[in-house]
């Protein structure tokens, strides 16, 4: 389905329930880790062509960062709870949608590191 952010609007928080992914069309949104005196830490921005959540697929399904629109951007959203259910009737496309979800996961991973390393030398 077809969703679109306001600027600085939240998208999903840190440990929200995570049943949903999005593919950015227009915009970005920046996803963010909780840093000491309550400010936040820039892991990554993603945008058009970019996918968003992939929390929905790996158990406690709990989202790991904050994302929040940096513009007015829009969005596809699948429903990740409706695709878990279809990954374990088609084993075929859920081998396939870990394989590209772990593909996202990684690369925040890497991104994660690369902000943290930044920061710890500021």
């Amino acid at each position: 389905m077809k969703t679109e952010f306001a600027k600085d609007q939240l998208v999903f928080g840190k440990g929200d329930l995570a049943n949903r992914f999005y593919l950015i069309q227009i915009g970005h949104v920046v996803l963010e880790s909780p840093r000491s005196g309550g400010k936040w830490l820039t892991v990554q921005i993603v945008g058009p062509g970019d996918v968003l959540g992939w929390s929905w697929l790996f158990d406690p399904y709990r989202s790991h960062f904050q994302a929040r629109s940096l513009e007015q951007a829009s969005a596809i959203f699948f429903y990740g709870t409706r695709l878990r259910m279809q990954c374990e009737e088609n084993t075929a496309l859920g081998y396939e949608l870990v394989k590209r979800m772990a593909q996202v996961a990684i690369k925040r991973l890497e991104s994660t590191q690369r902000q943290l390393i930044e920061h710890a030398s500021t």
